[in-house]
């Protein structure tokens, strides 16, 4: 399969507060220029013993002159400090550092919950499955038992991976026809696919069962939805403020949820979840099989039914995870590990291999050509997104994905960067990709450094709007496929690879790339469980923080990598985003070579990471979705 460019003449909101602090360091004066001065200054002081008795008054007013120009110059400087070290105490907080396990998801209350099963003896996939149920539970709208995704599973003791794909299926009875319009991809019934995580979930902690019980790991979260839980800020409140209309959810589930008084609820507005509390009884008690073959998966395909859709008993009773053999890659001595499609994970890598023919370094953080290079590394790499699809429905998808990922491609492809920025035609891409967003993602490390990335959505926010009665938001995952009617983007087609396949329970292609980084010759050197979310966003976001961590000197200074502010460009948009303390300059240098520079005031996308280096565990939650790690 042509790929593309495959020879020189052929195709081809929130920020870091640190940000705000130019990462070279003002020169400092040396001892000698400071003796030299002092001699010099010594000289003409009205101390020094001379002939110049008829200027000491003019000395006198010049040393009291330097003196409180010392003195201001000295106090703006011990303010700017002060101020400095605030800003990163309160911002990025204590470091995160532990001797045991962490867990990073997007809200504090997961991670926590997390570390107390790994507190209990739980190992990492048990930890991931409590904080993931939790996740649903408090950010219903990202992600959720409606919904799925994908886990990747490190054993770094036997340097032995395991990749879940519980990507939702398309109903067996769904067709183009079904979908006229692209809004009728986006709600309602037919925009449902079958969900996957539970059974995803189900699945990783049988394999890896240790101490800990299904009903042991799924009761925390069952326990939270009756109880009750606050909501968030970054998470729940914002999009409900931001992306909503208190009018969208009027005579709905979610209307009862979340409008009191007709306004949406804010920030620590108290809720209580008995109907979800009841389901997630259920399935501790059951399995996954109550979820797919008894009462509930009944309620799901009556309220999927009523709005429209197709699914069936069918559907839900033959859901399968897959089980994917991963892909890997080498950056700056360093074994990558992600997974392959559907997943978005052979565009990652070729990010990784193009930036690694760069062999950037500290030095090149603060230049804008390096931010240039990266920007044009994107839309290359965006390019090859439409190659991808369902590799069970797609032929040679392994094949494709290798080759995407050959690192004499890479280099082939980075030496066609020069030093402007070209249209969307110069990168030749064959289809047009689909937009997502939301997602949650969560990485945990335990005792035994088993290392765990997972990835989960519902798609848009709030997924398809159809709840059910047990209390489950379904996704609106069928908006992922493509549709040979639906064009987004002048003179490019559709994605004939992630085209419906009817009659067949195909997984629509999806941005997620749960990712797994260690060194095969040194094992206590860095080894790394990452992740992200927002849609396409997603893969650009995790690459810029791996280079961060690997190439721009960051190291262990994992937080630091995570908050840095992120730039962004998927070559369709015309647009490279930057976030709001980006540096100016490296801006300004970028508009000279031509980008369309548009600075956003949300953040581009939201990582997590856990990482140990010798026996140091560090562990960070992106702040623009307010998240907070937890360890010990």
């Amino acid at each position: 399969m042509e790929l593309g460019p495959t020879t020189m003449d052929g195709p081809a909101g929130h920020g870091d507060k640190v940000g705000l602090i130019n990462d070279d360091p003002p020169k400092r004066t040396t001892k000698k220029e400071s003796t030299d001065s002092d001699s010099t200054r010594a000289e003409s002081s009205p101390l020094h013993k001379g002939n110049a008795g008829e200027n000491q008054d003019g000395q006198k007013s010049t040393l009291q002159s330097f003196s409180l120009r010392v003195i201001i110059v000295s106090a703006i400087v011990f303010a700017v400090a002060v101020t400095v070290s605030l800003i990163l105490t309160i911002y990025l907080g204590p470091p995160q550092i532990g001797e045991h396990a962490a867990v990073a998801s997007d809200v504090g209350v997961c991670s926590d919950m997390g570390l107390v099963i790994l507190k209990k003896g739980g190992n990492a996939v048990d930890a991931a499955v409590t904080t993931l149920l939790c996740l649903g539970v408090v950010n219903s709208h990202s992600s959720g038992l409606g919904g799925g995704g994908f886990m990747l599973v490190y054993d770094h003791k036997i340097k032995q991976s395991t990749a879940y794909d519980f990507r939702e299926t398309a109903p067996r009875a769904a067709k183009d026809s079904l979908f006229p319009t692209r809004a009728s991809t986006m709600t309602g019934g037919r925009s449902v696919a079958v969900p996957g995580e539970l059974r995803g979930l189900e699945m990783a902690h049988k394999d890896f069962e240790q101490k800990l019980t299904w009903s042991e790991v799924v009761l925390p979260a069952a326990d939270l939805a009756r109880k009750g839980f606050n909501v968030t800020r970054y998470g729940l409140a914002n999009t409900l403020k931001h992306k909503f209309k208190v009018d969208d959810f009027k005579g709905t589930l979610l209307g009862q949820l979340y409008v009191r008084n007709n306004q949406f609820v804010t920030e620590g507005t108290f809720i209580v979840r008995p109907d979800l509390a009841n389901t997630l009884d259920a399935i501790a008690e059951k399995g996954a099989d109550e979820f797919y073959k008894g009462e509930i998966a009944k309620s799901i395909v009556k309220a999927v039914k009523a709005h429209g859709g197709v699914m069936t008993m069918a559907d839900m009773v033959n859901y399968q995870v897959m089980k994917r053999q991963v892909l890997t890659t080498s950056f700056r001595g360093s074994t990558v590990v992600t997974l392959p499609a559907p997943t978005s994970g052979p565009i990652l890598l070729l990010m990784l291999n193009m930036m690694e023919r760069f062999n950037w370094t500290q030095a090149n953080i603060s230049d804008a050509s390096t931010y240039h290079n990266m920007t044009e590394i994107f839309k290359y790499s965006y390019a090859h997104q439409g190659l991808l699809g369902d590799p069970d429905f797609v032929p040679n998808m392994r094949n494709t994905s290798l080759n995407i990922i050959a690192k004499k491609y890479a280099i082939e492809l980075a030496n066609l960067v020069d030093n402007e920025t070209h249209p969307i035609s110069h990168y030749h891409p064959l289809y047009a990709p689909e937009v997502n967003k939301g997602t949650t993602h969560l990485s945990v490390v335990d005792t035994s450094e088993l290392m765990v990335s997972v990835t989960s959505t519902i798609n848009e926010f709030f997924g398809s709007k159809v709840t059910t009665t047990t209390g489950i938001l379904l996704n609106n995952e069928m908006a992922d496929f493509s549709f040979p009617n639906f064009t987004r983007i002048k003179d490019l087609p559709p994605n004939k690879n992630n085209f419906l396949e009817p009659g067949e329970p195909k997984r629509p292609l999806s941005s997620m790339v749960p990712t797994i980084i260690y060194n095969p010759g040194y094992p206590c050197a860095l080894r790394m469980a990452i992740g992200g979310s927002n849609g396409r966003r997603i893969i650009a976001g995790v690459a810029e923080t791996i280079a961060n961590v690997m190439a721009f000197g960051m190291g262990q200074d994992i937080a630091r990598s995570i908050e840095r502010p992120r730039i962004y460009d998927d070559l369709y948009s015309n647009r490279t985003e930057y976030e709001a303390l980006f540096l100016v300059s490296v801006v300004d240098d970028m508009k000279k070579m031509g980008h369309n520079m548009v600075k956003v005031s949300e953040g581009l996308s939201v990582v997590q990471a856990v990482a140990k280096v010798n026996d140091a565990i560090f562990a960070h939650s992106d702040s623009r979705k307010g998240g907070k790690a937890a360890l010990f």
